[in-house]
């Protein structure tokens, strides 16, 4: 692959968003907002139970392990390049226009999706708050109109600002940590050290088991790049966004440990603990917190209101930058006078993220149902575009001369990692309708990869285009530390 069909023609700045508006807390917090931490604590560890056992915590230290590889992808081009357009941006550096624009559709699906999973499970958790103060809230319309009230309300804070809302999503995060960190630590007051040794001997592990539930824990860590799309708002976005991204990844992963061993610890075994359909709640009431419950629902709900908001605040600025660079309509790269937020584009993925769930409960599918759906497909997307971007980074070094052995070692070994991911959730062929996922999700990528084509063939000098828009070049040897 040559240098220039990748190289665009020329670099352009953006002039639409609010440059420099985000310190470095405000970037940390966009990318701990769009994993959704605490609601991930709070469920996912019974799935990776059923297959991991008492291993459940050391799949969460190989995932972590395996996120902070594909975060220190990220880093090697946020390091050197930094604009709105995230991964779509890096992609097109590397592996040209095409690989780009399916980088940044895949990206666009996973957010949307992810942001679908917010909308359901602020309004499960509303829904089960209010059963707690004795209010009963049924039927189909009352639980549309929660889903129609939770994304128009997400919608609204990133419309508003950025700044207000990453800090929204931040103080949400920190009070729904708070909330499961409270029950966690009571466990672990009252049954942490208690002889049992089971987790450290590894009783009855399974290599296999272990080994899925790598895969179930590396799928609780999408979103975590999601920092890279403040490229063109962050303050020194060199700096800020390579630490986001790698720092949220380890913090999550901390908090995910902790929560794999204390839950087993708090049922005494994987077994009991996979039949809880509400682990945190149930550990709660286990251990004399019943009279808090109320606050575990509401913290569990402020976390999925806010990786609703991360995700909107993501997906827009990836099509905001698409609009600017005429490869999707241009009409998405404007931006809010006042508010300096891609309006145009937030106001093309809210409605989408609200009538879906609304259509599919219409339809009979179960809440929990719309999370798992929606989840699947949303993390094949994420899922692209991380392989993508791990298979551009050679390239992006090679241009730069900056090329190195140990940089194309991190991107086969990252390369080779998902590629088993997509694996394992493809074969054994799952149960249906989950079979289906994979060819919705590769329906919705062809589609895209048509308007690219169409694009491509009546107008090809948009291509050089692609990936043109940047903040603050650093040259060829000269990186941020």
């Amino acid at each position: 692959m040559s240098a220039e069909a990748v190289q665009p023609h020329a670099v352009q700045s953006d002039t639409g968003l609010a440059h420099g508006s985000m310190s470095q807390l405000d970037v940390m917090a966009q990318s701990v907002a769009a994993i959704a931490p605490s609601a991930a604590a709070a469920t996912t560890p019974a799935l990776i139970a059923i297959y991991a056992g008492h291993g459940t915590w050391i799949s969460y230290v190989a995932a972590t392990v395996v996120v902070l590889l594909v975060g220190l992808v990220a880093t090697k081009f946020g390091r050197r390049f930094a604009s709105s357009g995230s991964l779509y941006s890096y992609v097109a550096r590397g592996l040209g226009s095409g690989g780009a624009f399916a980088a940044g559709w895949g990206l666009v699906i996973g957010y949307t999706c992810i942001s679908m999973i917010g909308v359901v499970g602020t309004s499960i958790y509303f829904w089960s708050f209010l059963g707690t103060i004795g209010l009963t809230v049924t039927g189909t319309f009352a639980i549309c109109v929660m889903l129609a009230i939770a994304g128009i309300a997400a919608a609204a804070f990133a419309i508003i600002g950025i700044k207000i809302s990453t800090r929204v999503g931040l103080v949400l995060e920190i009070i729904s940590v708070t909330a499961v960190g409270i029950v966690l630590i009571t466990v672990l007051v009252k049954n942490g050290f208690t002889g049992d040794t089971s987790q450290f001997t590894l009783e009855g592990l399974s290599f296999d088991g272990v080994t899925f539930g790598i895969v179930l824990g590396v799928l609780g860590f999408v979103g975590f790049e999601s920092a890279a799309s403040l490229g063109a708002e962050a303050r020194d976005p060199h700096r800020a966004i390579p630490r986001a991204v790698l720092g949220s990844a380890a913090l999550v992963g901390v908090l995910y440990v902790v929560a794999a061993y204390t839950m087993v610890v708090g049922f005494g075994t994987p077994e009991a603990l996979t039949e809880s359909g509400a682990p945190i709640s149930d550990l709660a009431e286990r251990n004399g917190l019943g009279s808090i419950a109320w606050i575990v629902d509401l913290g569990v709900m402020a976390s999925f209101f806010a990786v609703t908001i991360a995700c909107i605040n993501a997906s827009s600025r990836i099509l905001y930058t698409m609009g600017e660079e005429d490869i999707l309509p241009r009409a998405l790269g404007r931006a809010h006078r006042s508010y300096r937020t891609p309006h145009v584009a937030i106001a093309v993925v809210a409605p989408v993220m609200i009538i879906v769930p609304i259509v599919m409960v219409a339809s009979g599918v179960e809440l929990l149902n719309v999370i798992g759906y929606t989840g699947t497909i949303g993390t094949f997307g994420y899922m692209l575009g991380y392989l993508l971007m791990a298979t551009a980074l050679p390239f992006f070094l090679r241009r730069r001369g900056e090329a190195s052995p140990l940089s194309s070692v991190l991107a086969v070994v990252v390369v080779a990692v998902l590629l088993y991911v997509f694996w394992k959730n493809v074969y054994p062929v799952p149960d249906y309708p989950f079979n289906l996922m994979p060819w919705i999700f590769l329906g919705l990528v062809v589609l895209g990869m048509a308007w690219y084509t169409a694009i491509r063939l009546r107008k090809p000098e948009i291509v050089e285009e692609v990936g043109s828009f940047e903040e603050e070049p650093v040259p060829p040897g000269e990186l941020r530390s």
